[in-house]
């Protein structure tokens, strides 16, 4: 694949970003309601926002993927933590390197913000992920749990 770019999502994003958010929920096999999607948008737009998206994008501009990533300060470090909340990739431009460089294009936003550190949580049913992530990452013992299910 040709240079892949990232970005911190602009106001001219949201057609594209709704499309892949689409196709991630889709994957997913969940769906967000669309006042959520908003205010979700809307959120990571502003700039004094712990929310964040960012665009991979093609040489000739074509959106490829996103990673939603939220920073939070964590008791142990005294600092912020990015947790990443989603990171997808379309169908059709996985393996060409557009996963690697959103999650790099993240290790270096949580360098900015002064960030302890990047986590997030895999699919335990998905190897091919899980190799993905052991290539640029390191796996760790924990298990999640939550509260109640999603209520979509």
């Amino acid at each position: 694949m040709d240079t892949i770019r990232v970005t911190r999502a602009r106001l001219e994003d949201e057609a594209d970003w709704i499309r892949l958010w689409g196709d991630w929920q889709r994957h997913m096999k969940g769906t967000v309601p669309a006042e959520v999607s908003e205010r979700s948008w809307r959120l990571a737009l502003d700039p004094d926002s712990r929310l964040i998206i960012l665009l991979a994008r093609s040489s000739d501009g074509e959106a490829l993927g996103f990673a939603t990533v939220s920073f939070a300060p964590f008791a142990w470090t005294g600092s912020d933590v990015a947790f990443l909340q989603d990171l997808f990739v379309n169908e059709t431009a996985r393996g060409q390197g557009a996963g690697e460089v959103l999650l790099k294009a993240l290790y270096a936003e949580a360098d900015e913000r002064g960030a302890a550190q990047v986590y997030w949580m895999v699919d335990e049913t998905d190897a091919k992920l899980q190799r993905f992530y052991e290539r640029n990452a390191i796996r760790t013992p924990y298990l999640r749990f939550m509260r109640k299910p999603w209520p979509w």
